[in-house]
């Protein structure tokens, strides 16, 4: 299922002729700086701009340039120019956008398009096409356009030396130029850093500081217990095989994954809940700026992974550390020494039992100087 996307890029070249049919790429620069093509009522920089002269076209724009003098413009012309009788092809890249999501994302506000947002999401993402296809001596330009219903850019490339011979481009070095311009003019990360803090400064940090097998677990939740002893019983012999996404642990990651959303549901079930709504906003909002639903099921699958594999791994680090515990009196079991046997295993239950008591009378004392202070407060708000 697709939905009319935020961004579109459309992409081709051309290759230098020399016959008269063939248009020159100084003639694409005029056609993409053409006046016609621009809205007389938004040629503007920034607002301030568009508030002082309604007139003021911002023409083409570079790299280092906002907006080019008659010099530089004659100069571009001719890097074009002297691109072409060198041989050089011609990228023609077109980035269109829904005007609504430009409104969503507070480029369009008031019928007043903040140009010099577009600009620089338009230099982040043909850099950034430029290092992954390593475009090392590529120059170009780019013109905002307000003359279709959508507002749009195009781009020119070209290569100055060492060119090369064919134009076609890889398709996952555009898709990254669509995503550096999606995520330039709508910056996501403070959302995505929220679903990250949750999986790994919240809910793996917790599993890390408390073990499963403790004593209130196995009094408040053996079922929880009971997993964590099934999977461990279970695991592979070879010790190395002991992270998530090994080979040798594919048959049990079911199960692990189980017990991840037992341990959530114990003990994370309302920031759970917090954290399933702030990637459904973050799936939304890939699905209405890709307009594409696989690409934004990819993304809740993607995150909802890292969870399962970073809780798995915390998981199987306490087995680990349980493995090595028991390590040492297993080589010293032997048949002949049954009560020497008898006598280190009532030694690690009675080291077991004094850490998880002296953890409950903690928390029992925590409990009474908490139900202590919230009797003073009840004491003083009734005059007692």
């Amino acid at each position: 299922m697709r939905e009319t996307p935020g961004v579109v890029i459309k992409s081709k070249f051309k290759v230098p002729g020399t016959k008269k049919k063939s248009r020159r790429y100084t003639t694409y620069l005029d056609y993409i700086n053409r006046p016609d093509a621009k809205d007389s009522r938004e040629q503007f920089e920034t607002y301030h701009d568009y508030m002082e002269d309604e007139t003021k076209s911002s023409g083409l724009f570079t790299r280092e340039d906002d907006r080019l003098n008659d010099e530089k413009r004659r100069a571009v012309r001719d890097i074009f120019k002297h691109a072409q009788e060198n041989g050089s092809i011609l990228w023609q890249d077109v980035i269109s956008f829904d005007n609504t999501w430009l409104l969503e994302t507070g480029v369009l506000h008031d019928d007043l398009v903040d140009e010099k947002r577009l600009i620089q999401a338009t230099r982040n993402a043909v850099e950034t096409m430029l290092q992954k296809e390593k475009m090392v001596h590529a120059y170009w330009t780019g013109a905002v356009h307000y003359n279709t219903d959508n507002i749009h850019v195009h781009v020119a490339i070209v290569e100055t030396s060492h060119m090369r011979e064919r134009g076609k481009r890889k398709p996952k070095s555009i898709e990254l130029m669509k995503s550096k311009v999606i995520h330039s003019l709508a910056d996501r990360t403070k959302e995505q850093e929220k679903l990250n803090a949750f999986i790994r400064d919240e809910l793996v940090a917790h599993k890390r500081n408390r073990k499963i097998q403790t004593l209130p677990n196995r009094v408040l939740h053996p079922d929880l217990v009971c997993q964590f002893k099934d999977i461990y019983e279970r695991l592979p012999e070879d010790k190395r095989q002991w992270r998530y996404n090994m080979n040798g642990m594919q048959p049990l990651q079911e199960s692990l994954d189980r017990l991840t959303d037992r341990y959530i549901d114990i003990h994370f079930k309302s920031e759970f809940q917090a954290f399933n709504e702030r990637l459904e906003q973050e799936v939304l909002f890939h699905r209405r700026s890709y307009g594409d639903t696989e690409k934004a099921e990819r993304y809740r699958t993607t995150k909802r992974q890292d969870l399962y594999t970073r809780m798995g791994n915390a998981i199987l680090s306490e087995m680990r550390d349980l493995s090595k515990k028991q390590a040492p009196f297993k080589k010293s079991e032997t048949p002949k020494h049954p009560v020497r046997r008898a006598f280190n295993q009532q030694k690690i239950f009675n080291e077991s039992l004094y850490r998880i008591e002296r953890h409950m009378n903690d928390e029992f004392e925590h409990l009474k100087n908490q139900r202590a202070f919230e009797q003073l407060e009840r004491d003083i708000e009734y005059g007692k």
